[in-house]
């Protein structure tokens, strides 16, 4: 599970970052807000005025010395405009 969660953060990176040159060619910017909530919820999708938006949910785990027993404590809401 951690090592899945290590691989939808990287392939988020990835995309933001070959999404930002397009954004920034535009010149209306690109930027990026996380929101932390106990339980998970729901972002924004969609045109927010010269922005598209969308979002992420993110669980944030907590684990034992050895790295089992993980649990979910908390969540993050990654939005996204560009």
């Amino acid at each position: 599970m951690v090592r899945n969660l290590g691989l939808i953060i990287t392939l988020a990176a990835v995309a933001i970052i070959a999404l930002a040159p397009a954004a920034l060619a535009g010149r209306k910017g690109f930027y990026v807000q996380d929101y932390t909530f106990k339980k998970p919820m729901n972002g924004y999708t969609g045109r927010q005025g010269n922005y598209w938006c969308d979002y992420v949910k993110l669980p944030n785990r907590k684990c034992d010395a050895n790295g089992n027993n993980c649990r979910i404590t908390s969540w993050t809401l990654r939005q996204t405009c560009y």
